[in-house]
């Protein structure tokens, strides 16, 4: 399970670079779903909708659990931008620093891996919108410290398994703009 968590960072981190440098933007928060007692344990993941500032940000958020709640998935990935997420939460603070944040939950504990960067404005892109270049400074992981309100409650929401219907939960959630994107074996 380490070598597949290890890998699912590896392809945020990526990603999250080529949304940077492609398009000058982060990713959306977004939660990668585990079923660690399947033989695949993947089994995806949802992107956040996209929202306004304040108590709808923080509703969207708390949100994402639904779905890996009605999967009773064992362990997620929870990913953000904290730099955006605090600004859209509208968190007391002049600024924040920019990093992408990885955060491995199983159903008791967590660990929170951040990974700063600082922007360089690039060249314009295609679209009109300035590349960003990221530079990447040193990761750290911390264990079980303490998350901010919507992420714990997301948690929250995620861990009191819902024995709902899988299918009308995926619809009312794209319904209200959550995107899914899961493996088919």
């Amino acid at each position: 399970m380490a070598d597949l968590i290890e890998t699912l960072s590896d392809i945020v981190l990526e990603s999250s670079e080529a949304l940077l440098g492609e398009h000058g933007v982060c990713p959306r928060p977004q939660v990668h779903i585990l079923a660690e007692d399947m033989d695949q344990p993947y089994v995806g993941f949802v992107t956040c909708r996209l929202f306004y500032r304040g108590a709808d940000a923080a509703s969207a958020l708390a949100n994402l659990g639904l779905f890996p709640s009605v999967l009773m998935a064992t362990r997620l990935l929870v990913v953000w931008e904290d730099c955006d997420l605090r600004t859209a939460l509208e968190l007391p603070g002049e600024s924040f620093p920019t990093g992408v944040v990885i955060l491995d939950a199983g159903l008791d504990q967590h660990t929170l891996n951040w990974h700063p960067f600082d922007i360089e404005v690039g060249r314009t892109g295609p679209h009109g919108i300035p590349t960003v270049n990221p530079h990447w400074g040193a990761s750290a992981r911390y264990e079980n410290v303490q998350l901010l309100a919507p992420i714990e409650e997301l948690l929250e929401v995620w861990r009191e398994f819902r024995h709902e219907d899988i299918q009308e939960t995926a619809i009312k959630l794209q319904e209200a703009g959550y995107e899914f994107s899961m493996i088919e074996y």
